[in-house]
Order: C-alpha cells, then sequence, then structure tokens
C-alpha cells in the first residue's frame, strides 16, 4: 500500500524498532543505513565484517522480506525496476546469526520510458484506422494515453503495459488523422509523447471513359527505421486484389494504373512499408464505380409472352425515361444453352421495351433478357431473366393433369390460371387456379377436343409491381376411347360377381350397354358408363351359359362405335 504523512510514517518505523530490540536480545545488530541515490536507487552501507552478508528486501505492499542479493562486501546499491510512489522500502541484512534492518522513503523521480510507435493502419474488414505502438520498456506501466490532432487532445484511454492497440472508431477513415501516444505509470506520471503518426487516405480520379486511372494519397510519417516504398493494390470487379505498382521515391504520393475494357468497378488501397521491410500500414480501401452517369438507373424485363399460335414470343421491358430512344439489346438462351444475341429494339419516350421474336421453335424453353452498355461503349447493364412457359399433358389412368416450368422474372409470389377452350371454339375458360407449376387433373367430362394454356400474374409483392400478366403455350387435349369389357362372372362368388364395360374419355352422350339371352331378348340395358350387370333379371339370377352384349359409344373424333362379344355364366 501506498503511504503518505506523519501518522502513516509513524507506524511502521515503530514496528521496525520493535522488531530491531527483539532481535537483539538475541543476535549482535549490523548497523545498517540505507538513503535514495539518483533515479530510483537506494544505497545500503553497514559495518564491515567477515563472511557473506544477504541482503533483503521488502516492498509496503508485500507480506514479507524477499532474497535480493549476497555480497562479502559491506555496500549494495539496489536499482528498482518498478515505481516507488513515495513509499517506505524495508531492508534487512544478514551474516551468520547477526542481522540488521533499516527503512527508507523512496520516492519515483525518473522520466517514465516512453512507448514506441509501431503503425497507424486501416483494418481491411471493418475500415476503421487501427494504432499499434511497441509497449514501454518500464514494468510498472499501468496503460497509455491516445491522443489526436495538432494540438493534441485525449481521446481514450487503453490500460495494461501490453496492451498496444487501439481502433479508432469516432470517425471515418476517410479523413488523414494525427495521433501520438504517450504511456504512465502506477505513481501516475507521464512518459515524453510520441512524435506524430497518420492514417493513410486514398483517392482515386479519373477522366471521363479513359482506362487509366489515378491513385493519390498523403504521406505517411513516422515509419519505425524510415519508410521504404508505397505500393498500390488493386481489385477489377471484386477479384481478387494484386500490385498495380509501387513508388520507391517516398517523397511522391501517386500512382498511374490501367484497368481493362470490361471493368466496371475498382477498389484499390495504398500500402507504406518499412525500409526493414517489417512493418506495413495500409490506407483506406477506396472503391470507383465507372461511368455510373452514363447508363440508366434501372432496367428490368417486366415479362415473356407467348402468342396463342404458339410462333411469336413477346418481350416487354421498362428503363429510365431519360433513355428514350436508345438502343437496347435482347439476349435469349434456348433450352439452357449459350447466351447470344437475338435482336435490338429503342426505349419508347415512356421508358418502355418492346422486342418480338417471331417464327420461334417452343419445344424448348427460352429464356430473355435486355442489355445496354454506358455512354463509354462499356460496362453492360443487364436485365434479370425471362423465360417463356411451356404446357405439357400428363395422363395417368383415367386422369390427365397438366405441368408446366414455372416462370422466372418475377420476385414474390406469382400466381396461374388454367384457361380451358372445348372442342374448336374460341372461348377460353377458367378451369381453375394455383401457385404451383401443375394442376393434376384437367380432363373434361365429355371426352372431346380440348385445349389448354396458362396464364400467369405478378403477385402484389413484385419487387417490380406492375400486377403484369402472360400467357403459356397451346397443349392440345384429344384423347381416344377405348373400352375393355370383361368374357365371364361368377354371380355367386364374393368376387367378380359383376360385369362392367371400363373405359377411358367416354362421352355419356349416346352411350348405350346392352346384354340379351340366346333368345336374342334384351335382359338388361343401361346408359350410364361406369354401372354394371349383376347376372340377374327381374331380381333373379339367369341361367348359367353365354349371353351376348353390345355398347354404342361416339368416339373422340365424333364417329359412332359398336362393340359387341360374350358373356360367359358360371355358378
Amino acid at each position: 500500500m501506498r503511504q503518505s504523512g506523519h501518522i502513516k510514517m509513524l507506524l511502521p518505523l515503530c514496528l521496525l524498532a520493535m522488531m530491531l530490540c527483539c532481535q537483539a536480545a538475541v543476535a549482535d545488530q549490523i548497523p545498517l543505513q540505507a538513503h535514495q541515490t539518483a533515479g530510483r536507487t537506494v544505497q545500503l552501507d553497514w559495518e564491515a565484517g567477515t563472511g557473506t552478508t544477504d541482503i533483503y528486501r521488502r516492498y509496503p505492499d508485500e507480506g514479507q522480506l524477499s532474497l535480493i542479493g549476497s555480497t562479502s562486501g559491506n555496500t549494495w546499491t539496489d536499482r528498482h525496476n518498478r515505481s516507488v510512489c513515495n513509499d517506505t522500502v524495508y531492508y534487512v541484512v544478514r551474516r551468520g546469526a547477526d542481522e540488521g534492518a533499516a527503512a527508507v522513503n523512496v520516492s519515483d523521480n525518473e522520466p517514465t520510458a516512453p512507448a514506441q510507435w509501431g503503425v497507424v493502419t486501416v483494418d481491411q474488414t471493418l475500415q476503421h484506422i487501427k494504432l499499434e505502438w511497441i509497449a514501454s520498456q518500464d514494468t510498472d506501466i499501468m496503460g497509455y494515453l491516445v491522443l489526436e490532432g495538432t494540438p493534441s487532445f485525449v481521446i481514450d484511454t487503453v490500460y495494461g503495459r501490453t496492451n498496444t492497440t487501439y481502433i479508432y472508431t469516432q470517425d471515418s477513415c476517410l479523413q488523414a488523422r494525427d495521433f501520438r501516444i504517450y504511456a504512465f505509470d502506477s505513481c501516475r506520471k507521464a512518459s515524453a509523447l510520441t512524435d506524430q503518426c497518420n492514417n493513410m487516405v486514398l483517392h482515386l480520379e479519373s477522366e471521363p471513359c479513359s482506362r487509366t486511372l489515378t491513385a493519390h494519397w498523403n504521406t505517411y510519417n513516422n515509419m519505425p527505421s524510415g519508410l521504404g516504398r508505397y505500393e498500390l493494390w488493386v481489385s477489377q470487379d471484386d477479384a481478387p486484389f494484386t500490385l498495380a505498382g509501387q513508388q520507391n521515391n517516398t517523397a511522391e504520393t501517386s500512382l498511374e494504373f490501367t484497368i481493362t475494357e470490361e471493368c466496371q468497378r475498382v477498389k484499390a488501397y495504398v500500402k507504406a512499408i518499412s525500409t526493414d521491410g517489417t512493418l506495413e500500414a495500409l490506407s483506406n480501401i477506396r472503391q470507383e464505380v465507372l461511368a455510373t452517369s452514363q447508363r440508366p438507373s434501372t432496367l428490368y424485363l417486366r415479362k415473356v409472352s407467348v402468342s396463342d399460335d404458339g410462333k411469336n414470343v413477346t418481350v416487354v421491358g421498362q428503363t429510365d425515361t431519360s433513355w428514350a430512344g436508345h438502343q437496347y439489346t435482347v439476349y435469349c438462351s434456348v433450352g439452357g444453352g449459350a447466351t447470344n444475341v437475338a435482336g435490338h429494339c429503342t426505349a419508347s419516350a415512356t421508358g418502355g421495351l418492346v422486342w418480338t421474336d417471331r417464327g420461334v421453335n417452343l419445344d424448348e424453353v427460352r429464356t430473355y433478357s435486355f442489355g445496354i452498355t454506358d455512354g463509354c461503349g462499356r460496362n453492360e447493364m443487364r436485365s434479370q431473366k425471362g423465360s417463356t412457359i411451356l404446357v405439357e399433358l400428363v395422363t395417368e389412368g383415367n386422369s390427365t393433369g397438366l405441368q408446366w416450368n414455372a416462370y422466372e422474372g418475377w420476385q414474390g409470389t406469382t400466381t396461374y390460371g388454367v384457361l380451358a377452350c372445348q372442342g374448336e371454339s374460341n372461348l377460353w375458360q377458367l378451369a381453375g387456379t394455383t401457385t404451383n407449376n401443375w394442376m393434376p387433373d384437367v380432363s373434361d367430362g365429355a371426352g372431346g377436343l380440348c385445349r389448354y394454356k396458362v396464364a400467369a400474374f405478378e403477385g402484389p409483392d413484385s419487387q417490380y409491381g406492375h400486377s403484369d400478366s402472360l400467357q403459356s403455350t397451346v397443349a392440345i387435349y384429344n384423347p381416344h376411347t377405348d373400352i375393355w369389357m370383361p368374357n365371364a362372372i361368377t354371380p355367386l362368388e364374393n368376387n367378380n360377381n359383376t360385369v362392367c364395360p371400363v373405359s377411358v374419355y367416354i362421352n355419356p352422350d349416346q352411350y348405350s350397354f346392352a346384354v340379351y339371352n340366346r333368345m336374342g331378348f334384351c335382359i338388361f340395358s343401361s346408359t350410364t358408363p361406369g354401372q354394371s350387370w349383376d347376372g340377374t333379371y327381374k331380381g333373379r339370377h339367369v341361367p348359367e351359359g353365354a349371353y351376348t352384349y353390345t355398347i354404342n359409344y361416339l368416339q373422340s373424333d365424333g364417329s359412332r362405335q359398336r362393340k359387341t362379344g360374350t358373356i360367359l355364366i358360371i355358378y
């Protein structure tokens, strides 16, 4: 503990006197004198004698004596490695059974050793200024004060001798700032300030449509071992950073570099490297988007719709009204293959884009998008993609369903409406709606010719919010009617005790099923598809034997058909 004042000094001295009196009763005293010399040094002197003398020391905050050395002489110089802030230090010397003791008030009158600069850099992930320095050589350092500006003012405190980094988050790293550090010890004595060290701020400049850019930055000051060179690191379109050039003349703080023709976005930072190559200080990362004022701010594809005859595809888009009259490129990919230029169109006065792909083969999905380059003829901007919807019929047993590829181009929920057109009519009617890209059963009861198509509707949660709609290709449903008839039944058994024509795509109009006995008398008839005969006539089972049947029906092409055969009754 730290002691000050007369009362605090009397108590340890009285205790020391009592200790010495008690020791005198059992051992000879060694007269010991202690006094502080320059700095943190205490000089000990005692009566000469023969043999080795051990020297012990105890600080006020320690509970016991510690051996600090041995000598055959009668003097000892104690150099303190820690700050002693006007505190009493106790010493004991022992030679054989003899002891001597002394107490001395020691004050830390040496200057605190300063910190030394490492680097002032920029964290490349957080883009915050980061200060790094070398710890003070004093072992009694409690921490460091971080100062900024000229004249300097304290902005923060970092506690702990070995805590030698600081992240400056108060402001942007896009402004050059000067920093200084000083250390303070447990006596609250401050070291000398370091010299000023600063962060580097990088700027990029380029002429319109030029592929050459100029990077310039402020000078980096007070690099330990001296500043060796500057390096410029560049990334094009988010590719990894590569060395674009270096400046060995550290008095010059600018470099020119060239980008590729296709580059749209440049990122760069500068690196200051010490002469011995052991230290690096990084600037901020600067980004430059090239010719952004020379291309539309918006470009999107609204919809891709197929004509009723399936021969044309209309592609509709939207761009800035300020770009009316400019020519846009239309791109197309067939079946997931390579994307090629399909044509060009010009933006209307309202920014609308309309282009029609004529005479196309829609056996495969076709995907479209719009594109336009900036005023320099590079940095092409493309819209999102939109695809044609292809519908196909899927038949399983008596059920026919529709499936199609989901529309690509809208975000949010897309609703699909299935439309049907019977026979040769041109009247399309809604058969159902779904948010999936399939409908399990669309077979019509008549079994005749029917055409189907799908209309897609843009949901209100789409990012463009135009509530657009489009339509798919047309699928033609023209089923062939087939009838199968069993040739025997066992009416008295639990199984196979009825007979019924099995049909697919049967038209109930003009359908009839009749059974005749050997006399040609009709013993059963029905005009309802699916109705069975149980082998009875007027509630009684008919005799065992062979019976003939006839089935009259309409084929899907409208022709009248008759099927005849024999049914065997077995008991």
